[in-house]
C-alpha cells in the first residue's frame, strides 16, 4: 500500500486536511460570532424591555394623577365655591389644591409639574405657575399625550367620560409634565456599555438623547420602522467601517419608539484578530508542510522510488543495473548495498546457469549411456536371421537403427522438437515391429510439430511399455501415443494393451515416483528418471500419470504444464 501512496496524492491528502481545519476553523468562528452577538443583542432586548416597562409605570402614574384629578370634586366646583366664598376663604382652596399637587411631586421622581386650566374662566392653578406654564394647556380638547416644546404631556379633561356618544366641550384640562431630564437618564439603562446608544423618537422627527446620533443611522432607521406595539424588532445597518444591529421598541401611547443600536465591531474585533492570526498561522504551517514536502521529496522519496524502480528491473530479469546517482548520507550505503546484492545475485545466476547447463549434459550423456545393449544385440542378430532370405527386412532394420543410433550420437543440444522426438520413437517401433508382432499408432496435431521439448523424454516410456506391458501378456501388440493440447498444458498418452497394472501396483509406482532418490535395481528407474526430468524442466505441475486403458493394459499420461516462458514459446509455435 505505502508502494503505491504517490507524492501527489500526499499533497492533496496535505492540502485537505488544512483545507478541512480552516473550514472547521471558519465554522466555529462564524458560530462563535454568532453566540456572541445573539447573546447581545439578548442582553439588549432585555434592557429595552426593562426601559420600557418603568416608562410604562411612569405613564400609568402620569395618567393616574390627571384623571385623578379630573373627577376630584374639589377641582369640579372649585369655580363655584371661589364666587361664592371670600377673599380669603377662595385663596385658602386654591392653596389647599395646590398644595395636594405639590404633594405628589414630592412622592414623584419622574413627574415635573401638575397643572390645571379651567378654559371658560381662564384660570389656572399649577405647581409652575408661570405664563409659559399654561400655554400648552390652552389648546388641549381631548385627552392624551403630547409633546410640547420639547416636553412630554398627560392631559385628562373634564367631562372625563362623555355621555351619548356626544362630544361635550371640556370645562377644565388637567396636565401632567414629565421630566424630559428623566426620561432621558432612562435611556442609559438600555445601553450595554461606549458602543452602545439609545434615544426616543417621537412622530418619527423629534429625538431624544443624551448622545449624539449618527445622521446616517437615524435616517435609515427611520425608514425601516414599523409600529408593532407587542414585540422588540431588529434592524442591521452598516456601513463601509462598522456594523451595528438595531432594535426598536414601539410605544404606542406616546407614539414614540425607543431604540438602541450598538456597533458590534468592538466585540467581535478579537475574533477578527484571533481569526487573521489564525490565517497567518495555517498559512504558515502551509509554507512549511510545502517545504518539508519538497525536502521530503528531494532526499527521501526520490530515491525510494528510484530504488523501488531498480528492484523492479531486477524483477524483470535486468541484473546489470546499478544504482550510479549521487546521494547523500541517508542513502549512500543502502544504494552501496543494492548494487553489491545485484552483483551477488547476477555472479549466482551465471554459476547457476553454467551449473544447470553441465547438470542437464551430463543427465543427457547419462541417458545416451543407458540405453540398452541388449537392443542393439538382438537388432544385430535380427539381421544376421534373415540377412540370407530377406534382404528386404535388413535393409529396413539397417535403415531405422542408423536412424535411431545416429539420433542419440549427434544429441548435443538441450531441446529438440516434439515432432524430432516422436519420429525417434517412431524409428524404435519400427525396428520392434520387424522382429515381434507389434502394431503402433501415432497421432500428432500438425501444429504440435515444432513444439520445443526436452530430448529422449517419450522413447523410454515407449520402450517400458513394450517391455513390461506387451510382453508380459499373452496376443498384446497395440502401442498408441497420442498428443494433445489444453490451454496451458500438452499431453502425451502412451498405450498398451498389455498385462497393465493393478490400483495397489499404480499407487506403488506412484509413490515411487514421488521419492527423492531413484528405486532400488533398474526395474522403475527409467520412468523415475523420466518424471524428474519432467519436473525439474518444466516444474512441479508436469510429470506422469498412471491409468488403466479400455484394453486392460496401461496407460502413461505425459503432462508438460508450460511456465510463462515457455508459454509464450507455445503461443508463436502454434500461430506458426
Amino acid at each position: 500500500m505505502l508502494r503505491k501512496m504517490y507524492m501527489k496524492r500526499f499533497i492533496y491528502f496535505f492540502v485537505f486536511f488544512l483545507l478541512l481545519t480552516l473550514s472547521l476553523f471558519f465554522v466555529m468562528n462564524r458560530l462563535s460570532s454568532k453566540t456572541l452577538e445573539d447573546n447581545l443583542i439578548g442582553a439588549s432586548k432585555n434592557q429595552l424591555d426593562y426601559v420600557k416597562g418603568i416608562l410604562d409605570g411612569i405613564m400609568y402614574e402620569a395618567n393616574m394623577y390627571g384623571v385623578q384629578f379630573a373627577a376630584d370634586s374639589d377641582v369640579r366646583f372649585y369655580q363655584s365655591q371661589v364666587i361664592e366664598l371670600s377673599n380669603y376663604d377662595s385663596q385658602m382652596k386654591k392653596n389647599e389644591i395646590v398644595d395636594r399637587l405639590r404633594q405628589i411631586l414630592l412622592s414623584s421622581r419622574s413627574i415635573e409639574s401638575i397643572g390645571i386650566y379651567w378654559k371658560s374662566e381662564e384660570s389656572f392653578l399649577s405647581t409652575n405657575n408661570t405664563l409659559e406654564a399654561r400655554l400648552p394647556f390652552k389648546e388641549v380638547q381631548e385627552r392624551g399625550w403630547r409633546i410640547v416644546e420639547g416636553s412630554l404631556y398627560y392631559f385628562a379633561v373634564y367631562p372625563y367620560i362623555q355621555k351619548n356618544g356626544k362630544v361635550e366641550p371640556a370645562q377644565y384640562v388637567v396636565g401632567v409634565k414629565l421630566k424630559t431630564d428623566y426620561l432621558k437618564s432612562l435611556l442609559k439603562k438600555a445601553v450595554n456599555n461606549d458602543s452602545s446608544n439609545a434615544f426616543f423618537l417621537f412622530n418619527q422627527q423629534q429625538l431624544w438623547s443624551e448622545k449624539e446620533v449618527d445622521n446616517d443611522l437615524l435616517k435609515a432607521v427611520n425608514s425601516m420602522l414599523t409600529p408593532q406595539p407587542e414585540s422588540t424588532v431588529k434592524y442591521d445597518y452598516h456601513t463601509k467601517s462598522d456594523d451595528y444591529y438595531v432594535l426598536s421598541r414601539y410605544i404606542e401611547p406616546i407614539d414614540a419608539y425607543l431604540i438602541t443600536y450598538t456597533r458590534t465591531n468592538d466585540f467581535l474585533q478579537p475574533l477578527d484578530r484571533n481569526r487573521k492570526v489564525f490565517l497567518v498561522s495555517i498559512l504558515a504551517v502551509l509554507t512549511l508542510g510545502l517545504f518539508v514536502i519538497f525536502t521530503f521529496y528531494r532526499n527521501y522519496y526520490r530515491n525510494i522510488r528510484l530504488l523501488e524502480k531498480k528492484f523492479s528491473q531486477v524483477e524483470q530479469g535486468n541484473h546489470n543495473t546499478r544504482i550510479t546517482e549521487n546521494t547523500d548520507k541517508e542513502f549512500y550505503s543502502l544504494f552501496r548495498s543494492f548494487n553489491h546484492m545485484v552483483a551477488e545475485i547476477q555472479e549466482l545466476f551465471v554459476s547457476l546457469k553454467t551449473e544447470t547447463d553441465l547438470r542437464r549434459s551430463a543427465e543427457l550423456k547419462q541417458l545416451q549411456a543407458q540405453i540398452n545393449p541388449h537392443f542393439l544385440y538382438n537388432s544385430l542378430f535380427y539381421i544376421m536371421s534373415v540377412a540370407q532370405f530377406s534382404p528386404d527386412a535388413v535393409m529396413r532394420m539397417s535403415k531405422h537403427l542408423a536412424e535411431y543410433y545416429r539420433y542419440l550420437t549427434k544429441l548435443d543440444q538441450h531441446e529438440v522438437t516434439l515432432e524430432s522426438e516422436l519420429q525417434f520413437a517412431e524409428h524404435f517401433l519400427i525396428i520392434m515391429t520387424l522382429s515381434k508382432k507389434i502394431e503402433y499408432k501415432i497421432d500428432l496435431p500438425a501444429e504440435l510439430a515444432s513444439l520445443p521439448l526436452t530430448p529422449l523424454i517419450i522413447q523410454p516410456v515407449v520402450e517400458n511399455a513394450i517391455q513390461h506391458g506387451i510382453e508380459g501378456r499373452q496376443g498384446a501388440h497395440q502401442v498408441t501415443i497420442d498428443v494433445k493440447r489444453t490451454q496451458t498444458a500438452i499431453t502425451i498418452r502412451i498405450s498398451d494393451d498389455g498385462k497393465g497394472l493393478s490400483q495397489e501396483d499404480i499407487h506403488r509406482l506412484e509413490t515411487q515416483l514421488e521419492s527423492d532418490t531413484p528405486p532400488e535395481g533398474i526395474r522403475g528407474v527409467g520412468l523415475w528418471n523420466v518424471n524428474r526430468r519432467l519436473r525439474n524442466t518444466y516444474g512441479e505441475l508436469s510429470g506422469l500419470q498412471f491409468s488403466t486403458n479400455d484394453w486392460g493394459g496401461l496407460s502413461v499420461l505425459m503432462l508438460i504444464d508450460f511456465s510463462a516462458e515457455k508459454g509464450e514459446t507455445y503461443a508463436t509455435t502454434d500461430r506458426g
